[in-house]
Order: C-alpha cells, then structure tokens, then sequence
C-alpha cells in the first residue's frame, strides 16, 4: 500500500506535557533510587534521555558509567503530576504550590488520581513539611555515616511499605543536599519487594559484578511473605511431601511464618536452588527447614498380573512390603554442625500445627545452645593457642639463654684456634730457620752442591717468614681478638638446640663426634701444647 500523503505539520513537544505511561514509571524507578547503570537498565537508557530534555532527570557519565538522577523537577512531577514550568502553574502563582491537591499517575490508567500526603508531612502547614524536610536530611546524614561505618552496604530485611517508602526519601535526600561523599554514589536494590540493600559505591572502582551478584540474590533469596509463599505455590517441589499434603504443608509453612513473625524472627525461601527450600530466620541465624512426609509398610498384596507371572515363573519373588505416603509430615530444622537437626512428627496426640509454638521456642534454644557451643569451642580454642603460645615462649627464652652462655665460649675457643694457628705456625718458622742455620754450617762440598743448597735455604727461610705470625700479613696483630661466633660455631656449647632457631634439631652420629672433638679440643687446650703436625710433618 503505497501512502499517499504526509502529516503537513509535525506537533511539537513541549517539556511541561504530561509523561506517558512508560516515561511516568521509568521516572518514578528513577526516583525510587535506580540509576539504569546496571544491565537490566540499557534498554530504559534512550528514554532517559527524553526525561532529561524535559528537565525532570540528569544523565552522567562520570567515570565511565553511565548513570541517570532525579531532578528537583522531576520529584516535583511526581508529588503534584505537573512539570513545574507548566503555563496554568505559573498563571496560578507560586503562593501555596503545597495547598494544592497532590495528583500521581496510576501504571495502569495513566489519569490522574489524588494522593495522601508522605508520613509525618501535612499539606496545610508549612513549617511541619519543613521540619519534616529537615528530620529526612538528618536521617540521610545518619545513613551515610552508618554506610561508611559497616563497610559501604547496609541490608534491611523486607521493611514494610511505609519504611521502604522511607528508605527510598532518605536516599533521595542523601543525593539532593550532597551527603554522598566526593568520589562516591549511592545505589539500592529492593524499592519494591524484597530485602532492601543500600550501598555506599566508590567510582574509581564500582565493582558491577558484585553489585549485579547481590541484586540478584537478593530477588532470589527473600523473607518477604508474599514473595515467599507465591515461590512455594508455584514450585512446591522443595516440599517433601506427595501432591495430596501439599496444600497441609503450604499451610503449615504459613503457620510456622506467622508464628516466627510473632516471636520477631522470619521464614524466607532461596529460589536459587534447584527447587526453592525453606529457612528460619533467627537474628542473623539460618536454619533450613525440610518438610518430610513420611511412609508406612503395608504387606503386599499381588496384583493379577503378578499372581498370572507366578504361576508362569514359580522362581519369581514378590516384595514383601510396600511403601504407601501416611499423610504424616515430619518438619526438620538444620543445627550447626554435620547433619545436626532437630526433628518433630506428627503423632497420635498432636499435630506439628499445634507444636509450631513450641518448635520455635526448641530452634531458639538450639540456636543458643550452638552459639554457647561455639563460644565454649572459640574459648578452648584460644586457651590452646595461648598454651601454644606460652610454651614456644618458655622455649625461645631457654634457647635465647642457651644462645647467649655459649656465645662467649664459642668465642673463647675461636680465640684459642687462632692464638693456637698461630703459635704453630711461629714454632714452625723458627724450626725451619733452625735447620737452615744447621744446613748453613755444614761441611763445604763441591762448589756446584754448595749453590744448589744455598738455593734451597734461601727458598725455606722465605718460606719461614711466611708462616712466621710476627712478621708480615699473618702477623697476629692483625686479626680482631673480639671475634664474632657464626651460628655454627656455636654448637658445640648449645646441647641439642638448633643455632638458628628456637627448636631441637637432628645430628648424626658422625656430626655430634665432631662436635664432641670441638668440645674436647676446647677445654684441654692451653698454649703450652703442641698442636697436631705441621703440613710439611705428613
């Protein structure tokens, strides 16, 4: 079909026009604190940009990510259902723009509807709203510090409408006024349902995988009531049970979550299971629950066609019992600990509804009795570690006193070897010199035998001013009488510690005679003995 005209003239859009449908809810999940910088945000991206042109939302791409604020304007749409620039509001006047009905926009008529006023905030008197103002941007202050305090993310588990609508003005508050420090951005997930999670994210590293994890399991992992019970309706496959007790066990799930509510505590459910499980909620304790239907064996009764197969097969053999669903549920409650629960039944005297009182009185004394466990386990565990502690430290000052009386011997007998080297090598020089002397003093021989052995003397005194510690580089003067015992040297005087560390260590048989010897050569030594034979001796 071929189009035969054109619109003459395009309508133009001006900003104060009311929103559509799409464009009122997007800039309300705007307000409510989504900044679209997350994946599931990409596709509102373009239309946020409309909102922009219009004034009602700021679009930024600081640091790289891409992210999209409410405006003044824009919150001001959403209390009155009018732009603020609108031509009949500036005609009205700007006197009382709070006296005004307040009008929002319904997701599904997108007509307006009148409003009641925020909780705690009146439309008659202007110093209430801005006192009220003035407690959300304490409150803002408040959250921030506290966010900055516990690590950047605060987890609220399922607040009821008015406190999540608080949540929500808090946060917007916190953006508005520049509570958020430089650097940071406030994001949330939960505005409508669910736990609610507020986080403290720093530009420079935004870390999405980690946010978009706890968004995720945040829709999964819930103990919100409706939210709970319409996953369990929808696959009760996590209940144990047979299709005939699943309405019973829905309900009991019902009564045990209404029983919790009352003691303070919650039943929530994690769909990120296979099947969605059940958990109590305690403080911040979770215990899986199981329901369990259990089964009674009944004799078996063979049916026609096994009665037609045993006459056919006399070797045949038939189960004995059969296993039939009793309608009797068994609810177990996990302990800490391996396959640690607690157990109720049904029974001829009562039923598990009627015990939902007491069930949750035995998980709160569990759950006291495994954090008194645990503390008895952390006590015994660091009165260990202390004894640990305290023997290496008795042990350390016993080798630290070992270390320290054999220093100065180790030192003493590094002395003596030296004093001992030298002594050798002096009585050695002065024999060598001895024997020249008397080689000297011979009688002359043939004139030839007389230069060879001159040669020969000449050779053995320089040999003997070598070796002579009174003369030259091996002169005694020059080595240090402080001499600092290396960690070897020191064996000899420590038993069986280690030099190097605070411990016993293995010698061999051959290692510890020569450690003796060291010993022995030590205490008997003085420098009126000779040594061992000097090398020209061998």
């Amino acid at each position: 079909m071929r189009i035969s005209s054109w619109p003459s003239k395009v309508e133009s859009v001006q900003k104060w026009d009311p929103l559509k449908e799409h464009q009122l809810l997007l800039l309300r999940r705007i307000g409510d604190g989504d900044d679209l910088s997350g994946p599931d945000g990409v596709d509102q991206r373009l239309s946020a940009r409309a909102l922009q042109a219009r004034r009602l939302v700021d679009v930024s791409r600081r640091g790289g990510v891409w992210r999209a604020q409410i405006t003044d304007a824009g919150r001001f749409y959403l209390d009155n259902g009018i732009h603020p620039d609108h031509p009949d509001r500036l005609s009205a006047g700007r006197a009382a723009p709070r006296q005004r009905a307040r009008t929002t926009v319904t997701a599904t008529q997108g007509k307006p509807a009148p409003t009641q006023p925020r909780a705690g905030e009146t439309t008659t008197a202007a110093g209430s709203t801005r006192s009220t103002t003035a407690a959300t941007i304490e409150q803002a202050r408040q959250l921030v510090e506290r966010l900055q305090a516990e690590d950047g993310t605060l987890r609220v588990d399922s607040p009821d409408i008015e406190e999540r609508a608080r949540y929500r003005r808090v946060i917007h508050a916190a953006k508005q006024h520049g509570l958020v420090p430089a650097g940071f951005h406030l994001k949330h997930t939960g505005r409508a349902a669910g736990d609610l999670i507020i986080r403290l994210s720093n530009d420079d590293d935004p870390d999405e995988t980690d946010w978009n994890r706890i968004r995720l399991n945040t829709r999964r992992v819930t103990t919100d009531p409706d939210l709970v019970f319409a996953a369990l309706a929808t696959n009760p496959a996590g209940l144990e049970v047979t299709k005939a007790s699943v309405p019973r066990a829905l309900d009991l799930i019902r009564g045990l979550a209404a029983e919790a509510r009352r003691r303070g505590h919650r039943v929530g459910v994690n769909t990120k299971t296979k099947t969605p499980s059940v958990y109590l909620q305690v403080d911040k304790t979770r215990r899986k629950v199981r329901l369990i239907e259990e089964y009674d064996d009944i004799p078996h009764v063979p049916t026609e066609d096994e009665a037609r197969q045993l006459r056919r097969n006399r070797w045949m053999v038939l189960p004995k019992t059969d296993r039939v669903a009793s309608g009797r549920l068994r609810m177990e409650i996990a302990r800490t600990g391996w396959d640690k629960k607690d157990t109720w039944t049904d029974d001829k005297r009562t039923t598990l509804e009627k015990r939902l009182p007491r069930i949750i009185r035995d998980v709160e004394a569990g759950i006291a009795a495994d954090e008194e466990a645990k503390l008895a386990a952390q006590r015994a565990h660091d009165e260990y570690v202390a004894e640990q502690e305290r023997k290496r430290a008795e042990e350390r000052r016993r080798w630290q006193a070992a270390i320290d009386e054999a220093r100065p011997q180790a030192a003493e007998l590094l002395r003596k070897k030296a004093f001992r080297r030298a002594y050798d090598s002096w009585i050695s020089a002065n024999e060598i010199r001895a024997f020249c002397d008397a080689l000297g003093q011979a009688a002359p021989e043939e004139p030839a035998e007389s230069e060879n052995r001159n040669r020969w003397i000449e050779w053995a005194r320089d040999a003997a001013d070598r070796l002579d510690p009174t003369q030259g580089d091996r002169a005694l003067a020059g080595i240090g009488f402080d001499i600092e015992p290396k960690p070897g040297d020191l064996r000899p005087f420590i038993g069986d510690w280690s030099p190097h560390e605070p411990h016993r260590e293995y010698r061999s048989e051959r290692d510890q005679q020569a450690i003796d010897n060291a010993r022995l050569q030590a205490d008997t030594w003085h420098h009126g003995m000779r040594g061992r034979a000097t090398w020209w001796r061998k």
